[in-house]
């Protein structure tokens, strides 16, 4: 991802226009607007794709852009079951919800990646229930779920708790603002069940409205986030390399100081095929560093496959490196922080 930004003012209209037509024409780009800064943000496959589409708005299209460095967006998600459900009580302390989190079934979050779950729970309500118990969740979670928000689902397994209904759309909301910022740094969440269990509500609606509900709801659902083994996925790649056997040392060099995994190697005459995964963090200047290596001598391509979790001993500090980009204070807030 990169932030573009026209070079001059009166080009910014043009420059609009550009990246809608840009992202229609090639749909591996995808153009958002940062609703705090105001920048357009264009995500692609990776460095090599952003600095063609750049060259393409500048030549092809005339507008003379600035580009950000390149910067990954990465995921967050939690390892295990919270041990317990989290409190969260509103300003006013008449409110509280409680909430529990644990990691969402592989095939759950492979069917709602392929958009085989309908992502409007309210209008597919049946289908939603019934593809998720074929998918092996259980009953009670299923019947309970009234949220979907990316790769992340949020049910209500409570019973009989007056007025709670009427509260449903702001927990939809707090649900959804923290699945678009977790708790570790501000970055989308995925993979995550988030479980209604309890919540205690005031009696007369004026004392549960949205100034009092979401922060509560948001309070708990970041609590129990905290407490489940909360983590960093970072985006992968898979490498495709064609290169001649004897810079073959070179290339796997090049490899591994980029943490990449080889998965394949394949021989035809005095070619080598490798096939390997790698980091896409790591993959930043891997083009000229390629060509540098092999002597130009070398084919290569990338494709995204996904997230995959951040290596235990690089978790704080890359969490560490995101929130001082974003302006937040290094560490993420503990448990505590939540509780009132």
């Amino acid at each position: 991802t990169v932030a573009v930004e026209a070079k001059h003012a009166k080009d910014l209209p043009k420059l609009v226009e550009v990246l809608r037509s840009i992202s229609k024409a090639d749909p591996s780009i995808e153009v958002t607007i940062n609703q705090e800064t105001g920048e357009h943000l264009m995500s692609g496959m990776g460095e090599l794709h952003l600095e063609i589409t750049e060259y393409r708005i500048k030549n092809e299209y005339g507008v003379d852009i600035v580009c950000s460095e390149p910067i990954v967006v990465y995921r967050e998600t939690v390892g295990k079951k919270s041990p317990r459900s989290f409190e969260g009580k509103s300003p006013n302390k008449h409110n509280r919800f409680y909430f529990e989190v644990e990691p969402l079934p592989k095939s759950v979050v492979d069917a709602l990646y392929n958009n085989e779950i309908p992502q409007d729970v309210k209008k597919h309500k049946k289908e939603v229930i019934s593809k998720l118990q074929e998918l092996g969740m259980d009953k009670i979670d299923a019947k309970g779920v009234f949220g979907i928000e990316g790769l992340n689902i949020v049910t209500d397994v409570t019973k009989g708790i007056q007025h709670l209904f009427e509260t449903r759309e702001l927990l939809l909301e707090a649900f959804r603002e923290v699945m678009r910022k977790g708790p570790r740094a501000n970055e989308p969440c995925q993979g995550i069940l988030v479980r209604l269990v309890d919540a205690k509500l005031h009696e007369d609606a004026i004392h549960r409205g949205p100034a009092q509900v979401i922060p509560a709801a948001k309070n708990s659902i970041n609590g129990a986030i905290t407490t489940a083994d909360f983590m960093l996925l970072e985006p992968m790649q898979k490498v495709f390399i064609s290169a001649p056997q004897e810079v073959m040392g070179n290339v796997s060099r090049e490899l591994n100081q980029r943490r990449a995994v080889i998965l394949d190697m394949k021989t035809e005459g005095d070619m080598v095929s490798i096939e390997a995964k790698a980091p896409v963090a790591e993959m930043f200047g891997f083009a000229s560093a390629i060509r540098s290596a092999t002597g130009g001598r070398v084919l290569w391509s990338t494709e995204n496959i996904g997230f995959e979790p951040l290596p235990r001993e690089l978790q704080d500090q890359v969490t560490r490196q995101i929130r001082e980009r974003k302006g937040l204070k290094p560490e993420p807030y503990p448990p505590e922080y939540y509780m009132d």
